[in-house]
């Protein structure tokens, strides 16, 4: 039983910063409290990234959006549980009103750790009846199921709208490495750039991004 687990909160500022501590760390934590709204990567597409990369992580959602199909989306990319940012706080206002004295992170790390979800009851009424969506890696999977691990670390990453040195950085391959990856996408699905291979993985289904169930999401 894990007595001491490596709990990495969103201290770097971004999702690149993120998966850049993990690619460098000299041991993986063992849960993330991943924030859904951040910049150059988003949560949901790091989700989407460790849970292919690293799957060995629990992912502990935390989003102050209650977009239920949002919500849905991370959970079905890999994310064991889900919080609104309001019970991750408790002097907020909503805190004691609906969960008291108890406290929620912990428990929703206690459980996470036993491999058992929790939704916070702001985001649903009923977490027992929610109907997941189709993963993105299980698209993956049953559509291109032939692709390297490394060309679908590049799909990912690519959607992220990220410079090709900045996803040779997270990879740990050269930028002549990186454009290889691109010309073997670009030769995979008969297209011209690293745009129409960002629409087109999203078209797909083999990546997805918060602004296609959030439009508060920008």
């Amino acid at each position: 039983m894990m007595t001491h687990p490596i709990i990495l909160p969103l201290i770097p500022p971004n999702g690149l910063d993120l998966l850049l501590k993990l690619g460098s760390a000299k041991k993986l934590p063992d849960i993330i409290l991943m924030d859904i709204e951040m910049p150059k990567i988003d949560g949901l597409l790091c989700t989407t990234y460790i849970n292919f990369k690293y799957p060995e992580i629990k992912i502990i959602g935390i989003s102050s959006h209650s977009n239920q199909a949002l919500v849905t989306a991370v959970l079905s990319e890999g994310a064991i549980s889900f919080l609104s940012k309001h019970f991750c706080e408790p002097d907020s206002i909503s805190y004691k009103p609906t969960y008291g004295s108890r406290n929620i992170l912990k428990e929703t790390i206690v459980k996470a750790i036993a491999n058992q979800k929790f939704i916070d009851s702001l985001l649903f009424n009923n977490t027992n009846n929610i109907e997941l969506f189709k993963s993105t890696k299980e698209i993956r999977k049953q559509k291109i199921p032939n692709i390297s691990a490394q060309l679908t670390e590049f799909l990912v990453l690519n959607t992220a709208n990220l410079s090709l040195k900045d996803i040779g950085r997270v990879m740990h391959k050269s930028e002549a490495s990186i454009k290889h990856y691109q010309a073997q996408a670009t030769e995979l699905f008969e297209l011209s750039t690293r745009n129409e291979i960002a629409s087109h993985c999203i078209k797909h289904g083999y990546v997805k991004l918060p602004s296609y169930y959030d439009n508060t999401h920008n």
